[in-house]
């Protein structure tokens, strides 16, 4: 958690030094994040096979900011921090486990426009950290490298404010060799494959300053 909220206070610095070259964007938005799923590691049960269980994130609705500067004369830099609240749901009846999990996305990057027509719109992309916080006590806290990749688009409404939509698709690097969420050296759950994915699709007010 420390790690995690160093480089948030890092962040948040960097749309503060490029404040001088321009106006700032600052957008809260909502949002509905869906896929990622895990796998259970068979010594959770306490037996010897190599086996796993399947256990799905629960979709649901998201919230987060985008702080945006100018970088040059078409793009800007831009600093993502997106949240929801999920739960782990097994997807067999087999196991009885379940637990809370937030996630949570803090990530720096930028966008380029892609067309400049009635409904512009835009590409954008980054990189930084992905937080796993389970609520179970017997489960760690994960912080992985992540990036994202996504378009939006925006609808102007007036000079300072402007209705922004976009989709994005997050990936968060994991070692397939690697397990999560472990206490005391015993992990209780393990990432299928090197990358977990995630979508989400939100809609946000832009305040121009």
């Amino acid at each position: 958690m420390r790690s995690l909220i160093l480089l948030f206070s890092l962040f948040l610095t960097l749309p503060t030094l490029a404040a001088k070259s321009g106006p700032i964007e600052v957008t809260p938005f909502a949002g509905y994040r869906l896929g990622g799923d895990f796998t259970i590691a068979g010594d959770f049960y306490g037996v010897d096979e190599p086996q796993s269980l399947a256990v799905d994130i629960d979709e649901g609705s998201s919230f987060g900011v985008i702080v945006a500067w100018p970088y040059d004369n078409k793009r800007q830099g831009e600093l993502l921090i997106s949240h929801y609240e999920s739960e782990l749901i097994p997807a067999s009846l087999l196991s009885p486990y379940t637990s809370d999990l937030s996630v949570t996305y803090l990530h720096i990057g930028g966008n380029v426009p892609l067309s400049n027509s009635l409904v512009p719109f835009w590409f954008s992309g980054g990189f930084g950290v992905t937080h796993f916080s389970p609520e179970a006590k017997e489960l760690d806290d994960e912080t992985k490298l992540s990036v994202n990749l996504g378009f939006y688009s925006k609808l102007q409404l007036n000079d300072r404010i402007a209705i922004r939509l976009g989709a994005r698709v997050y990936a968060t690097l994991i070692d397939s060799q690697d397990a999560l969420f472990c206490d005391n050296n015993t992990c209780k759950i393990a990432i299928s494959s090197d990358m977990w994915v995630q979508s989400e699709l939100s809609a946000g007010l832009t305040f121009t300053f």
